[in-house]
């Protein structure tokens, strides 16, 4: 969804009456949107933080270097914190939506995800393409709140990393195998080069909630 369209949302949302007072959900859609944005600019000043840190040889053995933590648990807080902030944007934009359509979108994300993925030609379907990025955003969820902590991989001669490892159930374990996974900040930050938005993918606004504002000059 481009900025204008989901100022336009925010607008429509405004006007509501006694048979729509879920409306005010958008007002949380939009405040956990703005969290995310900052979120995300952040990280790219946690990780310089994380590669400057201080480091020093331990006084009683300098073959032993003291390395500063806090910035490195910075990161890995923000980086979790992420990760569950786009899962809460996605299970509130499906909450709203089966409000929306009376009940006939479910109210779950993943839910909505299963029958997208079962019958790609549906509008709903077509509306919020590729479902990838919930997938893995719900494993991490899964395994950093169940499970395990995110783990900062601190190179000075390259790229920081995070590892997630894999303490949860084997059949939780579909986008990320195998007893750990791996990868640069910058990969973990997926971009959404083709909306142009420069975020992550935030869920599309679906075809019946655009039906039900168009009456506002609303979406195309």
């Amino acid at each position: 969804m481009s900025e204008q369209e989901f100022n336009k949302l925010m607008y429509a949302t405004r006007v509501m009456d006694s048979e729509t007072l879920y409306y005010q959900q958008a007002a949380e859609w939009e405040a956990k949107r703005d969290t995310l944005i900052v979120q995300l600019t952040d990280i790219p000043a946690l990780i310089k933080e994380c590669q400057v840190r201080r480091r020093a040889p331990c006084p009683s053995n300098p073959q032993i270097t003291l390395v500063d933590r806090i910035p490195e648990i910075r990161l890995a807080n923000a980086c979790e914190a992420t990760a569950h902030c786009l899962y809460s944007i996605a299970e509130i934009a499906s909450n709203f939506a089966n409000k929306a359509s009376r009940g006939e979108l479910p109210s779950s994300f993943n839910q909505l995800r299963k029958r997208c993925e079962a019958v790609p030609s549906l509008a709903v379907a077509l509306a919020l393409g590729d479902l990838q990025w919930y997938r893995k955003v719900r494993e991490l969820r899964t395994e950093w709140t169940h499970f395990s902590s995110v783990y900062i991989i601190d190179n000075p001669e390259g790229p920081t990393s995070l590892c997630v490892r894999s303490y949860r159930r084997p059949n939780d374990r579909i986008e990320f195998q195998g007893p750990s996974f791996s990868c640069t900040l910058d990969e973990f930050i997926v971009r959404d080069r083709d909306r142009g938005s420069g975020y992550p993918l935030a869920p599309p606004t679906p075809p019946c909630v655009r039906g039900r504002i168009r009456r506002f000059g609303g979406l195309s």
